[in-house]
Protein backbone atom coordinates (compact mmCIF):
# COMPACT_ATOMS: atom_id res chain seq x y z
CA UNK A 1 0.00 0.00 0.00
CA UNK A 2 1.46 3.74 -0.96
CA UNK A 3 1.86 6.52 1.20
CA UNK A 4 -1.08 8.02 -0.11
CA UNK A 5 -3.19 4.96 -0.35
CA UNK A 6 -2.83 4.32 3.64
CA UNK A 7 -3.42 8.20 4.40
CA UNK A 8 -6.54 8.17 2.77
CA UNK A 9 -7.58 4.73 4.45
CA UNK A 10 -6.59 5.77 7.89
CA UNK A 11 -8.35 9.27 7.57
CA UNK A 12 -11.71 7.18 6.69
CA UNK A 13 -11.63 5.28 9.21
CA UNK A 14 -9.71 7.58 12.05
CA UNK A 15 -11.35 6.94 15.75
CA UNK A 16 -13.58 9.11 16.05
CA UNK A 17 -14.00 11.69 19.21
CA UNK A 18 -16.08 14.94 20.69
CA UNK A 19 -13.03 17.28 19.32
CA UNK A 20 -12.44 15.92 15.77
CA UNK A 21 -15.83 14.52 14.90
CA UNK A 22 -17.43 16.56 12.14
CA UNK A 23 -21.01 15.68 10.60
CA UNK A 24 -21.52 12.43 8.38
CA UNK A 25 -18.22 10.61 9.52
CA UNK A 26 -17.95 6.94 8.86
CA UNK A 27 -17.15 4.41 12.23
CA UNK A 28 -16.18 0.85 11.35
CA UNK A 29 -16.25 -1.56 13.77
CA UNK A 30 -15.80 -5.31 13.66
CA UNK A 31 -18.31 -7.16 16.02
CA UNK A 32 -17.83 -10.64 14.97
CA UNK A 33 -14.64 -12.54 12.81
CA UNK A 34 -15.12 -11.61 9.39
CA UNK A 35 -18.08 -9.52 9.50
CA UNK A 36 -17.99 -5.17 9.92
CA UNK A 37 -20.67 -2.91 10.41
CA UNK A 38 -20.81 0.66 9.81
CA UNK A 39 -22.42 3.39 11.53
CA UNK A 40 -22.85 7.23 10.34
CA UNK A 41 -21.82 9.88 12.62
CA UNK A 42 -23.05 13.16 13.27
CA UNK A 43 -21.61 14.99 16.28
CA UNK A 44 -22.46 18.75 16.75
CA UNK A 45 -19.97 21.07 18.92
CA UNK A 46 -20.81 20.92 22.69
CA UNK A 47 -22.48 17.62 22.31
CA UNK A 48 -24.89 15.95 25.54
CA UNK A 49 -25.61 12.76 24.61
CA UNK A 50 -25.50 10.01 22.30
CA UNK A 51 -28.22 8.63 20.06
CA UNK A 52 -27.95 5.72 18.37
CA UNK A 53 -30.71 5.35 16.06
CA UNK A 54 -31.97 2.15 14.98
CA UNK A 55 -34.54 2.77 11.54
CA UNK A 56 -37.56 -0.04 10.55
CA UNK A 57 -37.66 -1.92 7.47
CA UNK A 58 -34.73 -4.52 6.50
CA UNK A 59 -32.50 -1.96 8.15
CA UNK A 60 -29.61 -1.65 5.36
CA UNK A 61 -28.76 1.80 5.41
CA UNK A 62 -25.94 0.79 3.08
CA UNK A 63 -23.10 3.54 4.28
CA UNK A 64 -20.30 3.60 2.03
CA UNK A 65 -16.54 5.09 2.49
CA UNK A 66 -17.41 8.29 1.55
CA UNK A 67 -20.13 8.98 4.14
CA UNK A 68 -23.47 8.73 1.67
CA UNK A 69 -25.72 5.83 2.09
CA UNK A 70 -27.93 4.41 -0.08
CA UNK A 71 -31.19 3.07 2.10
CA UNK A 72 -34.05 3.64 4.41
CA UNK A 73 -33.62 7.42 3.58
CA UNK A 74 -37.25 8.20 4.05
CA UNK A 75 -37.41 6.75 7.19
CA UNK A 76 -38.34 8.72 9.97
CA UNK A 77 -35.38 8.26 12.31
CA UNK A 78 -32.83 8.51 8.93
CA UNK A 79 -34.65 12.07 7.90
CA UNK A 80 -34.52 13.29 10.94
CA UNK A 81 -31.22 12.91 12.36
CA UNK A 82 -30.28 16.48 11.54
CA UNK A 83 -33.09 17.59 13.73
CA UNK A 84 -31.32 15.55 16.59
CA UNK A 85 -28.35 16.96 16.28
CA UNK A 86 -29.71 20.68 16.23
CA UNK A 87 -30.97 19.72 19.72
CA UNK A 88 -26.75 18.78 20.75
CA UNK A 89 -27.63 14.94 20.51
CA UNK A 90 -24.94 12.78 18.53
CA UNK A 91 -26.63 11.02 16.01
CA UNK A 92 -25.29 7.66 14.93
CA UNK A 93 -27.08 6.00 12.43
CA UNK A 94 -26.79 2.15 13.10
CA UNK A 95 -26.38 0.08 9.42
CA UNK A 96 -26.81 -3.54 8.63
CA UNK A 97 -23.75 -5.88 9.25
CA UNK A 98 -22.14 -7.03 6.49
CA UNK A 99 -23.16 -10.25 6.76
CA UNK A 100 -27.22 -9.12 6.69
CA UNK A 101 -26.85 -7.35 3.54
CA UNK A 102 -28.95 -9.87 1.66
CA UNK A 103 -32.81 -9.73 0.66
CA UNK A 104 -33.63 -10.17 4.75
CA UNK A 105 -32.13 -8.04 6.12
CA UNK A 106 -32.84 -6.79 9.38
CA UNK A 107 -35.36 -9.47 9.80
CA UNK A 108 -38.51 -9.30 11.95
CA UNK A 109 -36.79 -12.59 13.76
CA UNK A 110 -33.25 -11.62 13.87
CA UNK A 111 -33.77 -8.70 14.84
CA UNK A 112 -34.43 -10.50 17.80
CA UNK A 113 -31.52 -12.50 18.49
CA UNK A 114 -29.03 -12.73 20.66
CA UNK A 115 -26.33 -12.41 17.97
CA UNK A 116 -28.09 -8.61 17.09
CA UNK A 117 -28.19 -7.67 20.40
CA UNK A 118 -24.23 -8.55 20.58
CA UNK A 119 -23.41 -6.67 17.69
CA UNK A 120 -25.38 -3.67 19.21
CA UNK A 121 -23.48 -4.26 22.37
CA UNK A 122 -20.49 -3.85 19.93
CA UNK A 123 -21.43 -0.63 18.69
CA UNK A 124 -22.04 0.70 22.15
CA UNK A 125 -18.98 -0.07 23.42
CA UNK A 126 -17.40 2.17 20.71
CA UNK A 127 -19.08 4.39 20.83
CA UNK A 128 -18.53 5.02 24.30
CA UNK A 129 -14.79 4.99 23.50
CA UNK A 130 -15.01 7.62 21.52
CA UNK A 131 -17.42 9.99 22.88
CA UNK A 132 -16.45 8.91 26.63
CA UNK A 133 -18.74 10.84 29.06
CA UNK A 134 -21.59 11.35 27.53
CA UNK A 135 -24.94 9.65 27.91
CA UNK A 136 -25.82 6.80 25.36
CA UNK A 137 -29.35 6.08 24.45
CA UNK A 138 -30.79 4.07 21.88
CA UNK A 139 -34.02 4.80 19.95
CA UNK A 140 -35.60 2.81 17.09
CA UNK A 141 -38.32 2.92 14.95
CA UNK A 142 -40.95 0.20 13.42
CA UNK A 143 -38.83 -2.76 12.66
CA UNK A 144 -36.35 -0.55 14.82
CA UNK A 145 -38.08 -0.97 17.59
CA UNK A 146 -37.62 -4.42 18.23
CA UNK A 147 -33.96 -4.23 18.22
CA UNK A 148 -33.93 -1.55 20.76
CA UNK A 149 -35.93 -3.17 22.99
CA UNK A 150 -33.73 -6.35 22.73
CA UNK A 151 -30.88 -4.11 23.57
CA UNK A 152 -32.84 -2.66 26.65
CA UNK A 153 -33.80 -6.24 27.91
CA UNK A 154 -30.92 -8.03 27.57
CA UNK A 155 -27.31 -6.49 27.94
CA UNK A 156 -27.28 -5.24 31.55
CA UNK A 157 -23.48 -4.59 32.06
CA UNK A 158 -22.32 -1.83 28.99
CA UNK A 159 -26.03 -1.32 28.45
CA UNK A 160 -27.56 1.96 27.34
CA UNK A 161 -28.15 5.01 29.62
CA UNK A 162 -32.05 4.90 28.39
CA UNK A 163 -33.84 3.75 25.32
CA UNK A 164 -36.68 5.42 22.93
CA UNK A 165 -39.33 3.31 21.44
CA UNK A 166 -41.09 4.78 18.31
CA UNK A 167 -44.36 3.46 16.17
CA UNK A 168 -43.13 0.46 18.17
CA UNK A 169 -44.32 -3.39 16.97
CA UNK A 170 -46.81 -4.68 19.65
CA UNK A 171 -48.84 -7.47 18.41
CA UNK A 172 -47.99 -10.51 17.27
CA UNK A 173 -47.67 -11.53 14.10
CA UNK A 174 -46.69 -14.10 11.37
CA UNK A 175 -43.28 -12.31 11.30
CA UNK A 176 -42.59 -12.27 15.01
CA UNK A 177 -40.85 -9.49 16.16
CA UNK A 178 -43.26 -7.81 19.42
CA UNK A 179 -41.87 -5.44 21.22
CA UNK A 180 -44.05 -7.36 24.09
CA UNK A 181 -42.22 -10.81 23.84
CA UNK A 182 -39.55 -9.34 25.72
CA UNK A 183 -39.00 -9.29 29.16
CA UNK A 184 -39.60 -5.19 29.45
CA UNK A 185 -40.49 -5.78 33.00
CA UNK A 186 -37.14 -5.83 33.84
CA UNK A 187 -36.09 -3.15 32.14
CA UNK A 188 -34.45 -0.79 34.69
CA UNK A 189 -33.10 2.06 32.49
CA UNK A 190 -35.66 5.17 31.40
CA UNK A 191 -38.21 4.12 28.17
CA UNK A 192 -39.83 7.11 26.40
CA UNK A 193 -42.90 4.90 24.06
CA UNK A 194 -43.77 7.25 21.10
CA UNK A 195 -46.64 7.16 18.81
CA UNK A 196 -48.84 8.74 16.67
CA UNK A 197 -52.42 8.18 17.85
CA UNK A 198 -53.51 7.15 14.52
CA UNK A 199 -50.88 5.02 13.22
CA UNK A 200 -52.90 3.05 11.17
CA UNK A 201 -50.20 -0.54 10.56
CA UNK A 202 -51.43 -3.42 11.44
CA UNK A 203 -48.36 -4.69 13.60
CA UNK A 204 -47.87 -1.05 15.16
CA UNK A 205 -51.62 -0.10 16.94
CA UNK A 206 -51.76 2.73 19.33
CA UNK A 207 -52.99 -0.57 21.53
CA UNK A 208 -49.29 -2.03 21.29
CA UNK A 209 -47.70 0.98 22.39
CA UNK A 210 -50.03 1.54 25.45
CA UNK A 211 -49.60 -2.23 26.24
CA UNK A 212 -45.92 -1.57 26.14
CA UNK A 213 -45.92 1.26 28.25
CA UNK A 214 -48.25 -0.89 31.01
CA UNK A 215 -45.30 -3.88 31.00
CA UNK A 216 -42.55 -1.49 32.21
CA UNK A 217 -42.93 -1.92 35.77
CA UNK A 218 -39.30 -2.03 36.58
CA UNK A 219 -37.81 1.39 34.37
CA UNK A 220 -37.25 3.55 37.10
CA UNK A 221 -38.77 6.46 34.66
CA UNK A 222 -41.50 5.24 31.92
CA UNK A 223 -43.08 7.24 29.78
CA UNK A 224 -46.07 7.26 26.69
CA UNK A 225 -46.39 10.39 24.66
CA UNK A 226 -49.06 9.83 21.99
CA UNK A 227 -49.21 12.35 18.88
CA UNK A 228 -51.83 13.78 16.60
CA UNK A 229 -51.81 15.86 13.29
CA UNK A 230 -49.80 15.52 10.35
CA UNK A 231 -50.20 13.85 7.05
CA UNK A 232 -51.34 10.56 6.32
CA UNK A 233 -49.24 10.51 3.33
CA UNK A 234 -49.34 7.99 0.42
CA UNK A 235 -51.74 6.21 2.05
CA UNK A 236 -49.47 2.71 2.81
CA UNK A 237 -50.15 2.50 6.28
CA UNK A 238 -46.72 1.20 7.39
CA UNK A 239 -44.10 3.14 5.09
CA UNK A 240 -42.12 5.84 6.56
CA UNK A 241 -44.01 8.59 5.07
CA UNK A 242 -47.34 8.31 6.90
CA UNK A 243 -48.55 8.69 10.52
CA UNK A 244 -46.59 5.68 10.85
CA UNK A 245 -43.65 8.02 10.51
CA UNK A 246 -44.61 10.70 11.62
CA UNK A 247 -44.92 12.51 8.62
CA UNK A 248 -45.14 16.69 8.83
CA UNK A 249 -44.73 16.52 12.85
CA UNK A 250 -41.30 15.19 12.62
CA UNK A 251 -40.08 18.59 14.09
CA UNK A 252 -42.71 18.03 17.24
CA UNK A 253 -41.49 14.51 17.45
CA UNK A 254 -38.10 15.38 17.73
CA UNK A 255 -38.06 18.13 19.52
CA UNK A 256 -40.23 15.88 22.71
CA UNK A 257 -37.96 13.54 22.29
CA UNK A 258 -34.55 14.89 22.95
CA UNK A 259 -36.06 17.08 25.47
CA UNK A 260 -37.31 13.84 27.34
CA UNK A 261 -33.76 12.30 27.01
CA UNK A 262 -31.70 15.28 27.67
CA UNK A 263 -34.14 15.61 31.27
CA UNK A 264 -33.32 11.83 31.98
Amino acid sequence: MTFFRALVFSLCFAVLSPASASAEEVLKIKPRSGVFLKMLVDAPAAAKAVVLLFPGGKGKVIVRNDGTFKGTKGNFLTRSRKKFAAHGLVTVLFDAPSDRRDSQGLSFDYRMTEEHAGDIKQAMAKLRENFPGLPLWLVGTSRGSTSVANAGANINEGGADGIVLTASVGVSSRHGGNVLDFDLAGIKIPVLVVHHLEDGCVITPVTGARDIKAALTGSKAAELMEFTGGSSGSGKECGATSHHGFLEIEQKAVDAIASWIKSH
